[in-house]
């Protein structure tokens, strides 16, 4: 009896505490849900950044600044930012590591005919703060 006594006081209690976690959850995943999908694009087409990668990788500039350039990785991506507008733009800024220093490669793409055509393709260095802008039109 006691029992049917506490959940009948409690009960308002406990599915009130309950749509509240639901709604934070909910929320939390909503805000989520654009940045964790654009990554999941960038990981599935990784033509836009490992494109851009190649260009940075053959500018003379760029390999006096950061030295032999390594590979993108996922994990560098996850640092970054990815951003997808419509279904043919993409904004991205990805950490890139050289032997000399780190940096960033900024990416500004658009995609026609199943290719990206560059608009903006950047390295930034904080120390010493440089900018390498490397501009390409495939």
């Amino acid at each position: 009896m006691d029992k049917k006594r506490w959940w009948r006081k409690s009960r308002s209690w406990i599915l009130g505490f309950f749509a509240l976690i639901s709604g934070f959850v909910l929320t939390i995943l909503v805000l989520l849900g654009k940045p964790i999908g654009d990554f999941t694009k960038a990981v599935s087409d990784p033509s836009v950044y490992t494109t851009a990668f190649e260009m940075v990788e053959d500018d003379q500039r760029v390999v006096a600044l950061l030295g032999e350039v390594q590979p993108i990785s996922v994990f560098e991506l996850l640092e970054g930012e990815v951003r997808y507008e419509e279904k043919s733009k993409a904004i991205m800024t990805v950490g890139i590591k050289g032997s000399k220093q780190k940096g960033k490669l900024d990416i500004i793409a658009n995609k026609w005919n199943n290719t990206w055509h560059y608009e903006l393709v950047r390295v930034r260095t904080k120390k010493p703060k440089k900018m390498i802008e490397v501009l390409g039109n495939e």
